[in-house]
């Protein structure tokens, strides 16, 4: 009985544990961005653009707001130019608000994502998971 308990214990506590490894990744899956704020494609390099967006998945068939922190944006121009990646606030859950610099040769590309960390056995790096954008950024 004391062996079979401790048996129990144990696989309670890997699968516990394999679980909660995989909520994180699991609640990322299908969450979209929407961007609120037109984006101009020709605003001159260093102009500030404060952009508004929200992050959700659909569950049940309803729009869910996703909340975390680590959320970001990065804008990016032409020839490789890029903009800093910007670390938004959360004005709510789920609604994001962060002010980016147009990189050179205005605007091209809108990544919003989550900054993450992968580490393997030699050390740890950041990992990012980008989010797709729902419609037109550039309205």
């Amino acid at each position: 009985m004391r062996r079979l308990s401790a048996y129990s214990v144990a696989l309670i506590a890997v699968t516990g544990a394999v679980l909660v490894g995989a909520t994180p990744t699991a609640a990322k899956e299908g969450v979209v961005a929407r961007v609120l704020t037109p984006i101009p494609r020709n605003a001159p390099a260093g102009t500030k653009l404060t952009v508004v967006w929200t992050l959700s998945s659909v569950e049940d068939g309803r729009r869910r707001p996703f909340g975390a922190g680590g959320v970001f944006i990065r804008l990016f121009g032409s020839d490789g130019a890029r903009s800093s990646r910007v670390y938004a606030s959360e004005l709510g859950r789920g609604r994001y608000r962060a002010t980016a610099a147009v990189p050179r040769g205005g605007v091209r590309r809108v990544v919003i994502g989550l900054m993450g960390t992968s580490c393997d056995a030699n050390d740890c790096r950041p990992a990012p998971k980008v989010f797709p954008i729902a419609g037109d950024p550039f309205r």
